[in-house]
């Protein structure tokens, strides 16, 4: 059942993909002209740099040049004084330590952070990860009692335990002392413990909002080996554990976990990513070779190689394979977790490839039906609930509708996970629709949910009028859906063909690592004509293409990835050259001890402009 809104007049054309692209203004134009005078900047990045809000060059330098010591003080986290103290406790009197942590990438390698620190330090800890299909998120009263009944002194959450004050409680009766370290933000009052480190807690004023679960721990990590030094606890035969090689799993995380990559996310990204090219962690060495990626140490491996092969086990198994290979110490061991995971994300890709198309086959006909639905709610038989969230991100990406993706759980409740496009607050709309939910909760661009399946329509029905309500409040509800919720392509620079090379991506290359507030740079490339366009990959659904100026000119070789089958595809294939202004980005690869220069098309629109 839908909510129906008006229709006014058409606003203006969009992009072959349906997209809006935002252009930049001829004052950001002046003011990245001046800046590159003024600090020997490439014009190209100076403009983004304005765009972006980086204007002063002490600020710009810092971006650019990010370094450890730019790094906010760990004493900023509220309670981190007593997380530190309780901690030393526990290492002086050789008490067993406890790790509850999740079971996604940034769970487990939060858990495997704290782990190799306490073991360079001659405390082996225990570590409890629970089963996502039997067990759920977070801890639980039996957990709880499966730690103490174990020795558990101190127990230390990792990436959860902020919103599990029963449990929490429990452990406290158990006569168990806990430090929660979280991200995830409160949703009531904060859980029994000695301490919680968490940069969403309401009195907590330290800059580090943006941290995921491992940037928390690793930051108690700074505080207490700070102290220990200061106190004397190392020596000859207890040296200091070095906290550097732990920043390949911290980069890892916060990629995984979408994070926004700047700031102090992007020192701790930068610098992982240089400790992961060393290759010293032995377990991420052996997840690079199977995933075919150690040429390519970047923010892309890490989101769309290792981190999702990470996940794979604990979406439909355990969580103890990933775990494994981030603690495995060396290459014999790590490989069988490696291709283990590997081929739980394969199995992986077969289920979500396969829900995949029943979940588009239901939208397409929803919006076929109803071309003005606001948001999807789609569910099924057999739905993996590992892999749902997965799905809505993908029809999400493709219908440009919030989309939630439910299965059916152990009890006969439909569970999933929603995802959103910009200007929706998915999380926001959940906790509206509480009255019709058993669980849920989220944020802005995703949420999880549980309902009994007779509440579908009306959990939809409800979705559909706060998502109105949303548009509305931002002057779009008598807009078509089509363009009110049409994904932006904010373009941020120009180029011609003949400039998409190894130069331009080299100075672009200077604002990376890329990643959520840090985007890849999209330049917009005027009066370009495909000369040759060929679908190439496994399932000829990538297209290989050359690309020329209208006026002529030299050539240039291009990928447009999954485009095939999309709008985009057919107006690069058959466009009988027809001048287009393609959006691009230009990529650096390594590739057998080469450097490499790719241009991506990601989008064209018919629209002509100069340059």
């Amino acid at each position: 059942m839908s909510v129906a809104a008006p229709v006014l007049s058409a606003p203006p054309a969009l992009s072959v993909l349906g997209a809006r692209w935002v252009w930049p203004t001829a004052e950001t134009r002046r003011a990245g002209a001046a800046l590159a005078q003024s600090l020997g900047l490439p014009r190209t990045v100076a403009e983004i740099l304005i765009s972006r809000g980086y204007t002063a060059p002490e600020a710009i330098q810092t971006f650019l040049n990010p370094r450890l010591e730019h790094l906010p003080d760990p004493a900023l986290l509220k309670d981190m004084e007593a997380a530190v103290a309780r901690m030393v406790h526990a290492l002086q009197h050789h008490e067993k330590i406890g790790i509850f942590g999740d079971y996604d990438v940034d769970g487990t390698c939060a858990t495997s952070i704290l782990t190799r620190y306490l073991r360079a330090l001659g405390n082996e800890p225990l570590r409890y990860i629970p089963d996502r299909l039997t067990e759920g998120y977070g801890p639980t009263a039996p957990a709880m009692h499966t730690l103490a009944g174990q020795g558990v002194k101190l127990l230390v959450t990792v990436d959860t335990g902020t919103n599990a004050p029963a449990a929490m409680a429990e452990a406290a009766k158990l006569g168990m002392d806990v430090i929660v370290t979280d991200h995830h933000p409160p949703s009531g009052a904060l859980p029994t413990a000695v301490a919680v480190l968490n940069p969403h807690r309401p009195d907590d004023t330290s800059p580090l909002q943006g941290l995921c679960g491992s940037g928390v721990v690793f930051y108690l990590l700074l505080a207490l080996n700070r102290h220990l030094r200061s106190t004397g606890f190392f020596s000859a035969t207890r040296p200091e554990p070095k906290l550097t090689p732990l920043l390949d799993m911290v980069a890892l995380a916060t990629v995984a976990d979408v994070m926004p990559l700047t700031g102090t996310n992007r020192v701790l990204v930068a610098k992982g990513l240089q400790q992961l090219g060393t290759w010293q962690h032995r377990g991420l060495a052996a997840l690079a070779s199977v995933a075919g990626v150690k040429d390519d140490v970047s923010t892309y491996s890490l989101g769309f190689a290792l981190g999702p092969r990470l996940n794979a086990a604990g979406r439909i198994e355990s969580a103890q394979s990933a775990l494994n290979l981030l603690l495995a110490e060396d290459a014999e061991s790590a490989y069988p977790f490696a291709q283990q995971l590997h081929q739980l994300n394969a199995a992986r890709q077969e289920m979500e490839k396969a829900i995949l198309h029943e979940a588009l086959r239901q939208a397409e006909t929803t919006l076929a039906a109803e071309p003005e639905t606001p948001v999807l709610v789609l569910h099924g038989q057999g739905w993996h609930p590992g892999v749902v969230g997965i799905v809505a991100s993908r029809v999400k990406d493709r219908m440009n509708r919030p989309t939630f993706v439910l299965g059916a759980d152990a009890n006969g409740h439909l569970k999933g996970s929603g995802r959103s496009v910009a200007g929706i607050n998915l999380g926001a709309a959940v906790a509206a629709c509480a009255s019709v939910l058993v669980s849920g909760g989220g944020h802005a661009a995703a949420a999880g949910v549980t309902l009994k399946a007779e509440n579908v329509a009306a959990f939809q029905r409800q979705m559909q009028q706060h998502v109105w309500g949303q548009l509305a409040a931002q002057g779009l509800a008598g807009v078509p859906l089509a363009w009110a919720l049409a994904p932006v392509v904010r373009v941020e620079g120009l180029a011609a063909v003949g400039g998409l090379n190894a130069e331009l991506a080299q100075s672009l290359q200077q604002m990376a690592p890329f990643g959520p507030s840090n985007a890849e740079p999209v330049l917009a490339v005027p009066s370009t004509v495909v000369t040759y366009a060929r679908p190439v990959g496994a399932t000829a659904e990538h297209l290989k293409l050359r690309l020329q100026s209208s006026t002529g000119g030299p050539q240039v070789e291009a990928v447009a990835f999954g485009a095939a089958p999309t709008p985009l595809g057919a107006a690069l294939a058959q466009g009988g050259g027809r001048p287009l202004t393609v959006a691009v980005t230009l990529k650096m690869r390594q590739f057998n001890g080469k450097t490499l220069t790719d241009v991506h098309v990601k989008d064209a629109n018919t629209n002509s402009i100069t340059i």
